[in-house]
């Protein structure tokens, strides 16, 4: 059970990194590539569904997924403990990062009923895609953890 629990952190983990990733090459990209017309398309493509309905489904999830594993592990090696910690860290920082962060520039790109001006529109867009790597790199560190916490575990099993 305790396996299978690492194998789907590791899982879940993996899909919001590689979500992320798509993020930063395919949407971030067309935003930023002709705006204001570049946030209209999005803004009207994204009417019933956007990234941000699966990272409100998934990233929880995935929270649950890691504070349950470091529960159940945090007797079995202290190693697997830190592993899972850091991955938490990583993950509350990125929830942090999106309420802090993306969610004021989601508003004002995709949930305003008026744009701001062009200028401020390309920066924000700008703004968002630059920091998505960073956010990137916080998840991909979450997963490597998350990883060597799973292959400590079958290591001593």
């Amino acid at each position: 059970m305790k396996k299978i629990l690492l194998y789907t952190v590791v899982a879940f983990s993996s899909g919001l990194f590689f979500t992320n990733i798509y993020n930063s090459i395919v949407n971030a990209a067309n935003w930023e590539s002709n705006v204001p017309k570049s946030i209209t398309a999005a803004k009207d493509f994204f009417g019933v569904a956007n990234p941000g309905t699966f990272f409100g489904v998934i990233d929880p999830a995935n929270m649950i997924l890691i504070v349950l594993a470091l529960i159940l592990f945090w007797k079995k090696s202290t190693s697997i403990r830190l592993y899972l910690g850091i991955a938490l860290l990583c993950y509350v920082s990125v929830m942090i990062l999106n309420f802090t962060y993306f969610f004021p520039r989601n508003e004002m790109m995709f949930l305003s009923k008026q744009f701001p001006e062009k200028e401020t529109l390309k920066r924000v867009a700008s703004e968002w895609g630059n920091m998505n790597w960073v956010r990137s790199f916080i998840w991909l560190t979450g997963l490597i953890c998350s990883f060597l916490a799973l292959d400590k575990y079958t290591s001593i099993k």
